[in-house]
């Protein structure tokens, strides 16, 4: 008799409650943590003196003369950082630690900020001690973090969580210093002062905490070793505590964690029927191949680890526990209608409602109506009390399912986009601005050895509210509405571009006052700016379009005939 088979319990299944379900993610996510401490030991205190100067941070006020007991207090074991205990503690949660202990000179010759700097690039969190050897009011602190954040700024956006963790007694001055140092790039935090300190800086979050046996004596935010690695995770997931970000979390956890998959199948055995396969076929066509096969591999590990599972029907019904409201009020054609959390959770719970949905007030039974017909477009304004955020947000989502790359920050380095199917450019006739949606088929935009006309399809800059299928964002960071029409096929114009020494049509970087950004030059020395590639399937759908278009047959045929068909 065969045994019915039971799929295993999944991370996202038995979460208590939304941030629990966060929670989770975001330990599958995270890998390393990277330690800064003049002061760490392995339970070995005798290896350095408890016995410190005061620092500056902590001298008398104002009015007050101290004495000499001032001068010198014992920090005790609080002031140290038990190494042992902490990667120790960070092992059980699957979690790599690595610690630096810098001598006074690397903090003086620029090797530890050097060092840290690399090191950050591959860590996901960073934990500061505030005072590090003879810097006093965390001068060297406030450096390493100013150099990690301005490093992050230089690459991509990288998710970070960095933690101040001391034994400075006064943490609010800690936490005005920070504020201080980070200026204008903090969007949001605590307050000072606060039982619990943290500032958010865009993908970066700052939290302060307390070591154990310190001065301070704050419960909220005193950590001692063995327990700071998992209040780090909980830090962490207030940066990623989102069910879209959940989703992304675990399908790079799920990368990170199968990667010996991926190796197995593009094992170095295979160089030598690659390399013939780009001799026939061309450098940049092969090259492109198998990045595709990458890609479609990673699907596989995604859906094996069975990703959709975080935004799931369960998962998105703890959402709603905590993020809807009691209830919120709807203006429809007959009036206001008042929808209850509960018939909200059925309404963003449900798995086939496909905008077809009748709501029944349970207020009164007999009034009901169909919210995909008083909602058309987006119930969106129904889950944010702001509706300006709503649109913002529709806009957002729109434009990550139609555009893969917008901005310059994919492209590190070197590098920059080349000219290829859906590319969107934008130059000008005259003073009137122009955005073309490149209509070259894929593998005519490789082995340009002589200069080659690129066919573009006018795109018709719109507003909001008229009618458009394409969105993205202007190298001046303003919402573009496009409006693309196939029945234009005729409108369609033809600029000529070369190849550089790749065989491709690449753009050139150009300094700007706000940043930088990419242009192509024609033959004819005219530019045109990089705005934005369409994904890949959503290009290819447009142009299939195009085609269908420009190759209809026109009938004469009898009018009766034409209009019964519609």
């Amino acid at each position: 008799m065969a045994i019915a088979q039971v799929d295993p319990l999944h991370q996202a299944d038995d979460a208590k409650d939304y941030f629990d379900l966060c929670l989770r993610a975001a330990q599958e996510f995270l890998h390393t943590i990277v330690v800064v401490d003049d002061r760490a030991t392995y339970g070995e205190p005798d290896e350095i003196a408890v016995s410190l100067t005061a620092p500056a941070s902590g001298a008398p006020h104002d009015g007050d003369k101290g004495t000499d007991e001032d001068a010198e207090y014992d920090l005790g074991s609080g002031s140290t950082l038990d190494v042992a205990a902490l990667t120790d503690a960070s092992a059980d949660l699957g979690l790599t630690c690595a610690v630096l202990r810098p001598r006074a000179a690397e903090q003086h010759d620029g090797t530890l900020d050097r060092r840290l700097t690399k090191a950050a690039q591959r860590a996901d969190v960073l934990v500061l001690d505030w005072q590090l050897n003879d810097e006093p009011g965390g001068e060297a602190a406030l450096r390493l973090l100013s150099d990690v954040a301005r490093d992050d700024q230089q690459q991509s956006a990288r998710l970070r969580l960095v933690c101040i963790y001391t034994s400075e007694p006064d943490l609010a001055r800690v936490y005005q210093a920070v504020l201080n140092q980070l200026g204008t790039s903090v969007s949001s935090c605590s307050g000072s002062p606060s039982d619990r300190m943290w500032l958010q800086c865009g993908c970066m979050r700052v939290v302060i905490l307390s070591k154990a046996g310190g001065l301070g004596g704050n419960p909220e935010v005193t950590v001692n070793e063995e327990d700071l690695p998992r209040r780090l995770v909980t830090e962490f997931t207030h940066l990623t505590a989102g069910l879209v970000s959940n989703a992304a979390v675990a399908a790079l956890a799920a990368v990170r964690q199968d990667a010996h998959r991926l190796l197995t199948r593009f094992g170095k055995s295979l160089d030598p029927a690659f390399l013939s396969h780009r001799f026939y076929e061309g450098g940049a066509e092969s090259e492109e191949l198998l990045v595709r096969l990458v890609a479609d591999e990673i699907k596989s590990v995604l859906d094996g680890a069975d990703v959709r599972r975080w935004i799931a029907s369960p998962a998105v019904r703890l959402w709603g526990l905590e993020h809807l409201p009691e209830s919120v009020s709807l203006t429809a054609a007959k009036g206001s209608r008042e929808l209850d959390k509960e018939t909200l959770l059925e309404v963003i719970e449900g798995d086939d409602h496909y905008g077809r949905m009748k709501v029944t007030s349970r207020a009164r039974s007999g009034d009901s109506f169909e919210l995909g017909k008083v909602s058309k477009s987006s119930i969106t304004s129904l889950l944010v009390s702001d509706p300006e955020l709503a649109a913002e947000l529709d806009y957002e989502f729109a434009r990550l399912t139609c555009i893969a790359r917008n901005d310059t920050l994919p492209f590190p380095g070197n590098r920059s986009p080349v000219l290829t199917e859906g590319t969107i450019v934008r130059g000008r006739i005259g003073q009137e601005r122009l955005y073309l949606l490149c209509a070259m088929p894929l593998c005519d935009t490789v082995r340009i050895a002589t200069p080659r006309a690129f066919p573009f399809v006018p795109l018709k800059p719109v507003s909001q509210s008229d009618r458009y299928n394409l969105v993205a964002l202007s190298p001046e960071g303003d919402r573009l509405y496009l409006a693309f029409s196939p029945k234009n096929h005729y409108d369609i114009v033809r600029h000529t571009f070369a190849g550089d020494t790749t065989e491709t049509v690449r753009s050139k970087r150009q300094k700007t006052p706000s940043g930088e950004r990419f242009v192509f030059y024609d033959v004819s020395g005219k530019p045109w700016i990089w705005i934005a590639e369409l994904r890949f399937q959503h290009a290819h759908r447009k142009l299939h379009e195009l085609g269908a278009a420009s190759t209809r047959v026109g009938l004469d045929e009898s009018h009766v005939l034409r209009m019964a068909a519609q």
